[in-house]
């Protein structure tokens, strides 16, 4: 989503920021901060935005539409025309933009569990006893966290701040206004109650029952130990109420319970109950617990098996926070489908798109435009107004404070975004975000306010990102007319129906191969290869051949990602489940050269169907841990293994330095030792089987292991972020002849020179912009953009869960929208990938390998999903366990 233009944003924005102190007034009852400061925000100058298309939320969009606003509060919401400018406003012409209301997160624990990651800011659990219910995220909310200011440049202006979930009660959550404050009390947002934190499931039971040995063990004791508070709770209310009923001859007042007024609240409808659970069994019962004490559960957390329970949901007015298609991680997780949100809504429900991360919360917009598109696949007509109150008025409603944000309507604050591209698109970017009338982030000059951690030189890491817009793809001009929509055409919404054939023939599609386009083309796939790729359609299928009609559709390579945990890595809480490092006393052994990835490799895996839904055909899978951790493999997502071993991969930083229990220093010397050993011992293999060489540094088997590597043959891959870790990758690679590939390189940007000179690859992950460590300090969002401008070979991968492998285009999708051009993107997930590990594919073109996607639209666009793929030929089917829950539940029993 950048763009070519800029002349529409280079605006001075006249909106300041000016505060005054104010008489405390008295706090709403069940508030946490009785008597706290306050801080007012003031609009200096009236804001009128025209010629945009205005998605009010409340409605449907207004197409050449206007917004008025001044002192804080909308004024005139309407078509251009109908819109009359308040005097002396600041014009902002919107022609081709989009204006919403400001992006609402319900879930979120910025402030409380900041950036960068630490003891000192690790603050958002209580984890002491099961119930803590007196303790508030506000009073562990830190306003300097650089999370903050990355939230408002993804077009936030509220959330809901809650404590983690390693408690059954957990504490109140604080509902920020997002303003750049110096305290917590300057962030409240006016006039919204607090929440209360509950959790169920899982994370109290591991917290208490098996970490400190302690009541709740199971899921019977979480439920007995709620049951208990609010029987506590309950007993203690009633002594005050009695004792009030009693006047002047009442005697002492009942000593006070902060943990007992709280939940006394609840139980009063003075707090919102915000309640983490994921199963829907787990959500009846904690039902039944609200009923039995008389209070409501304003939504449920997380919630990924809402889906089985949407109708009872619908009945009790509960809202559903839930993720676009985070799913897997530990078995609580493992029947998330994507189509939750959407089922949630068509059952009358209210669905909300949460983030419970600091990474997610700045893509809010593209990730309810996911679980739209995913919906609308299946079948469940969502609106883009129904899709917009996702991250909206609904989470506006969850807060308790749809009355006064949320949409735009007059009236309303003036919490606003002014979008480039559409903004449920993955190229979407905000150009201005106002809350209350005030400037919070401008695309051309970042956040209102530095974050006190990033002042100085870090501070251009965060705040202005040189990169010009790049532009975004135009598939008109790839001969597509319109986009292959599943609301227009059933044929758009259903894969291909999935045959074993030998020859395939694709007859007008919009070919995708090396980062070009080529319109209205024909592609013969035989024997597993690409024959033919031309203009125009072939003249004469050979005997038996397949046709694939593409109807404009996209042919493109088959997606591959470096860097994953396929395949050995399935449900990543389960220890069973888990195959991808040691454990125990082998846990502590550094160098592990000859480990081989491939031996623990399961082809039978759920992640690998899931993958394949995303455009992914083939995979590196890494060993984790250690100094030297293994050798990798290259899989397809059908289960076959391509090549094995792959890379040897290494890791420097603050994984090198846990693995040898000391500083950077003893990582390079024990790596360098290592190195030496195996140099060493190639020159001289004779004595050391006779035994007349001196004691080597790791076993005879790690040593023939790296023999590859010296010699140059086989990549080695060297997990580094920092600057420092980087240069010191360099200088071993030139030490020892190896060809490097540097993995993570968060900081890699800032040497981007000398890794093109030296032809070092980098693999990046393009949305992990945080100074999430102090590996990390200077992430940024144009780091893929900044190293291809500098000649560097870009690689991208998810470099995390395996579950998430399906969502690497839009990793791809987001580098494109923060500057790197789109013919690179595309080679940054296909050529750059096989050419940097020595592979074949990655191209539609004669002679490749035939992994190959057929799109219905863009394929790094979040609206798009695969229709059909090919690997090595042979189409392989398009579906999941995921799915298959979704047609289980599509409709529900009664």
């Amino acid at each position: 989503m950048r763009y070519r233009h800029l002349s529409l944003l280079l605006l001075t924005s006249c909106a300041t920021v000016s505060s005054s102190a104010s008489s405390p007034s008295e706090p709403a009852k069940g508030a946490s901060s009785p008597g706290a400061p306050t801080r007012v925000w003031r609009q200096e100058r009236a804001v009128v935005v025209r010629h945009a298309t205005v998605m009010p939320a409340s409605g449907a969009a207004i197409e050449d539409g206007a917004i008025a606003f001044a002192d804080g509060k909308i004024l005139a919401v309407g078509r251009n025309a109908d819109v009359a400018t308040p005097p002396g406003a600041e014009e902002v012409d919107g022609t081709g933009l989009y204006v919403t209301p400001g992006i609402i997160d319900s879930h979120s624990h910025l402030g409380v569990f900041a950036t960068p990651e630490s003891v000192a800011n690790n603050d958002g659990n209580e984890a002491t006893a099961p119930v803590t219910a007196e303790v508030s995220a506000e009073h562990s909310f830190w306003p300097q966290d650089p999370g903050l200011r990355r939230a408002a440049a993804g077009g936030i202006t509220a959330m809901l701040v809650l404590p983690g979930s390693a408690n059954l009660i957990g504490g109140r959550g604080f509902p920020v206004k997002l303003h750049f404050g110096r305290s917590a009390a300057e962030m409240r947002f006016p006039g919204a109650k607090d929440g209360l934190k509950m959790a169920c499931g899982e994370n109290p039971r591991r917290v208490y029952g098996g970490a400190q040995r302690r009541a709740p063990s199971t899921r019977m004791g979480n439920v007995a130990g709620f049951r208990q508070a609010f029987s506590r709770a309950r007993e203690y209310m009633e002594k005050w109420d009695a004792w009030g009923k009693k006047g002047k001859d009442g005697g002492p007042a009942p000593l006070r319970d902060l943990q007992l007024e709280t939940l006394a609240e609840v139980m009063r409808g003075n707090l919102l109950v915000q309640n983490h659970c994921y199963r829907a069994d787990e959500m009846a019962v904690m039902l039944q617990v609200a009923d039995e004490f008389g209070y409501s559960i304003r939504s449920f957390h997380h919630a990924l098996e809402a889906y089985k329970l949407r109708d009872q949901l619908a009945d009790k007015h509960v809202a559903v926070s839930t993720w676009a298609d985070w799913w897997g991680f530990k078995l609580e997780a493992w029947d998330g489908i994507p189509q939750n949100a959407g089922l949630v809504s068509q059952a009358g429900g209210r669905a909300v798109i949460h983030s419970d991360s600091a990474l997610g919360i700045q893509r809010l917009n593209q990730e309810a435009g996911k679980a739209m598109w995913r919906a609308r696949e299946s079948g469940i007509p969502i609106t883009e107004e129904e899709a917009l109150r996702w991250v909206t008025l609904h989470p506006a409603w969850v807060m308790g404070v749809e009355e006064k944000t949320g949409s735009l309507e007059p009236g309303k604050m003036a919490d606003v975004v002014l979008w480039k591209n559409h903004p449920l698109s993955v190229y979407a970017r905000a150009q201005r975000v106002w809350a209350d009338g005030v400037v919070t982030y401008d695309v051309t000059n970042g956040a209102l306010e530095a974050s006190d951690f990033e002042l100085g030189e870090r501070a251009g890491a965060s705040a202005k990102l040189a990169v010009l817009p790049s532009a975004v793809p135009v598939l008109k001009d790839a001969g597509i007319e319109a986009r292959c929509e599943p609301t227009k055409d059933a044929a758009c919404a259903q894969p291909l129906e999935v045959k074993a054939d030998a020859c395939t023939a694709f007859q007008d599609v919009a070919v995708l191969s090396n980062g070009t386009w080529q319109a209205h083309a024909s592609v013969l796939v035989e024997n597993g290869q690409v024959t033919r790729v031309q203009a125009g359609a072939l003249d004469a299928l050979p005997a038996g051949c397949r046709a694939v009609e593409g109807k404009g559709r996209v042919l493109a390579p088959g997606f591959v990602d470096p860097l994953t945990g396929l395949g050995v890595v399935e449900v990543g809480l389960e220890e069973s489940a888990v195959d991808d490092a040691l454990r125990g006393e082998a846990a502590k052994e550094p160098i592990r050269a000859a480990l081989r990835i491939v031996d623990s490799f399961n082809p039978a895996a759920e992640t690998l169907p899931v993958a394949r839904l995303g455009g992914v055909v083939a995979a590196g899978v890494i060993p984790s841990g250690g100094l030297v951790s293994g050798q990798s493999a290259w899989v397809t997502t059908d289960g076959a293994v391509r090549r094995a071993p792959l890379a040897l991969h290494i890791n420097l930083g603050l994984s090198g330095r846990d693995a040898v229990s000391g500083s950077r220093a003893l990582v390079l010397e024990r790596l360098r030792e290592v190195l030496f050993d195996a140099r060493a011992y190639n020159n001289r293999k004779s004595e050391f089987e006779h035994n007349r060489m001196r004691a080597l540094s790791a076993s005879r088997l790690d040593l023939e292991a790296l023999q590859p590597a010296l010699a140059g043959t086989m990549p080695v891959v060297v997990a580094a972020n920092r600057v420092s870790d980087i240069r010191a990758a360099l200088a071993l690679g030139r030490e020892f002849g190896l060809k490097l590939v540097i993995a993570g390189g968060r900081e890699a940007w800032m040497v981007a020179r000398e890794l093109a000179e030296a032809k070092v690859p980098v693999v990046v992950q393009p949305t992990q912009n945080l100074p999430s460590t102090f590996d990390g300090l200077n992430s940024r969002l144009d780091s893929a953009a900044l190293l291809s401008g500098a000649g560097v070979k870009v690689l991208i991968s998810t470099l995390g869960e395996s579950h998430m492998v399906r969502t690497l285009a839009q990793e791809a999708g987001n580098a494109v929208a923060w500057g790197l051009p789109y013919a690179d993107a595309l080679r940054a997930i296909t050529t750059n990938v096989t050419e940097a590990f020595g592979l074949e594919g990655g191209q539609v073109a004669p002679g490749q390998t035939a992994d190959l996607v057929l799109w219905n639209g863009d394929p790094l666009e979040v609206s798009s999903r695969p229709l059909g793929m090919w690997v090595g030929g042979k189409q392989v089917p398009l579906t999941s366990r995921q799915q298959a829950l979704f047609e289980k539940y599509r409709t529900l029993a009664k």
